[in-house]
């Protein structure tokens, strides 16, 4: 018995008929690596699997890489279900005609039902040189059992607008913890609020594999609403320990509680106040490049008494729509 055989299989058999012609042909994919290498799958000569496959029946990814060049391996990183991040060795393939591309052939395990999203990563002399899972909005996936058949009714309420559930699926990545002390300066009551000066006088932030510390001059512009909400308006400069420098600007929501006005005109405020911004970061630098694209989110509270705030800082990546319309 084999379970990629629709006769021996009735599962696999039930969810052929589910998929239509159009489904079953993956978009090609490309990826550039930081060596000018083309990674690409999804046609013809590198198979990957089809939109919907059957429990238990393991995945083959190929991929193929051109220019060929000597040192060149490649990973396959997939998740489940937004879960944590695995990876499989790809194993060099024969290349047909002496195309100028090296193929991979990589064999993801198989799974018991869920949505899998899978990236090929280039790498050389063991370390990445392409995107990988969690930091790249392009990625392909496929469906573990009958997850995404969906019947004329719930594709019609999805259609227009009617949900009782979250329709995308999204994680979080880590990038680092801050902790910076600051110096208040009070501007006054303006016609848009309070005006209060946080000035940055230390700062550092620590993450896996980076580490900066704020530079002189940063500021958070505040502005507290007669609702207690106080709105944050940050701009700095952060220097990694190699001297690399980051722009960064964010906004986010201060809740200083519902009386937080009348307080903050008293010069009193909540002894941890907590804080919800969306940092953003540039640079120059094209090792630190992928900053440029992250959108992050930052979380944590203000020790009111120390003067000192502390967040962490996350990437937020978007997934794909949990149920196909």
């Amino acid at each position: 018995m084999s379970l990629s055989d629709p006769e021996s299989n009735p599962a696999l058999g039930v969810l052929a008929k589910t998929i239509s012609a159009a489904q079953v042909a993956h978009a090609a994919s490309t990826q550039r690596a930081r060596d000018g290498s083309v990674l690409r799958w999804g046609e013809a000569d590198t198979p990957v699997p089809a939109p919907v496959i059957a429990p238990g029946v393991p995945a083959s990814v190929t991929v193929a890489v051109s220019p060929v060049r000597p040192g060149h391996a490649v990973t396959v990183e997939y998740r489940v279900n937004s879960g944590p991040v695995r990876q499989v060795i790809a194993l060099s393939a024969p290349r047909a005609n002496n195309a100028d591309a090296h193929l991979f052939r990589a064999i993801l395990p198989g799974q018991l039902g869920g949505l899998v999203e899978f990236l090929p990563v280039l790498r050389f002399a063991g370390q990445p040189i392409s995107p990988r899972l969690a930091e790249s909005v392009e990625r392909s996936r496929y469906q573990v059992g009958a997850g995404e058949a969906a019947d004329s009714s719930s594709s019609a309420g999805a259609s227009s607008g009617a949900a009782d559930e979250p329709r995308w699926d999204w994680n979080t990545r880590f990038l680092w913890t801050g902790v910076v002390g600051i110096r208040k300066e009070v501007v006054g009551v303006l016609p848009d609020g309070l005006r209060v000066n946080w000035h940055v006088t230390e700062g550092s932030f620590v993450g896996p594999g980076l580490e900066a510390v704020v530079l002189p001059g940063a500021a958070d512009w505040m502005r507290i609403r007669q609702d207690g909400i106080a709105i944050v308006n940050v701009i700095e400069v952060l220097q990694t320990r190699t001297g690399v420098r980051l722009y960064c600007t964010y906004g986010g929501m201060f809740d200083l509680g519902a009386d937080g006005y009348d307080r903050a005109l008293r010069g009193e405020f909540d002894p941890l106040p907590p804080f919800v911004v969306a940092p953003t970061y540039t640079t120059a630098d094209k090792e630190l490049a992928w900053l440029n694209r992250a959108q992050c989110i930052g979380v944590g509270r203000v020790d009111m008494k120390a003067l000192r705030a502390e967040y962490d800082v996350h990437i937020v990546n978007v997934g794909h729509r949990k149920h196909a319309n």
